[in-house]
Order: structure tokens, then sequence, then C-alpha cells
């Protein structure tokens, strides 16, 4: 078996990943609990106007990538669980061949 007929999986990165995405949707989260922190010092009613409606544009950009990074974290959860698993069971099939065969 040659070097290109291997899968090789990175769990370290599975693993990075699943927590910057975390990470990411805490962040996303946090955000509306700040959007109000800054509302009076937005002044002039036209200025506050306008910035209310780019926080309420942001809200609903927000609220899609967030389920984006959801979806995405869940994605890369199963994934990472999934090869775990089947790295288990090879080793396992490997271990069990090799017991059979007098460890050769």
């Amino acid at each position: 078996m040659g070097e290109q007929d291997r899968l090789l999986v990175d769990f370290t990165l599975l693993e990075s990943s699943k927590k910057n995405l975390k990470d990411i949707k805490k962040a996303l989260k946090d955000i509306e609990e700040h959007r109000d922190d800054i509302r009076d010092i937005w002044g002039h009613d036209s200025i506050a106007g306008k910035m209310q409606e780019f926080v309420n544009n942001w809200d609903n950009y927000r609220r899609e990538l967030l389920e984006n990074v959801e979806d995405l974290g869940k994605q890369v959860d199963t994934s990472l669980r999934s090869f775990e698993k089947l790295d288990l069971d090879l080793k396992n099939a490997t271990e069990k061949k090799n017991g059979k065969n007098g460890g050769s």
C-alpha cells in the first residue's frame, strides 16, 4: 500500500477547529449583549437612526452566521468522533488479526 493509498486524519486540527468554532459561536452570541452598551454614544437622532438600521441588519446576518458556525461545529464534531471510532476499530482489528497470527 503506497502513501497515496492512505487516509491521514489530523486529529489535532479537527480538535482545534472544534474549539475555534466554539469560540466564534460564543463571540457572536456575546456581541448582542454589547450592542445596547453603545447606544448612548451615537449622538444625533439621524446618526442614531442609521446606526440602529445597521445594528438590525447586522443582527440578521449575525444570526445566520451563527447558525452556519453551529452547523459547521456539529459537522466537525461528528467527523472527529467518527474518525476516532474508525481509528480505534482499525487498531482493534489489527491487534486481533496479529493475535491470531502469532503476532506476525
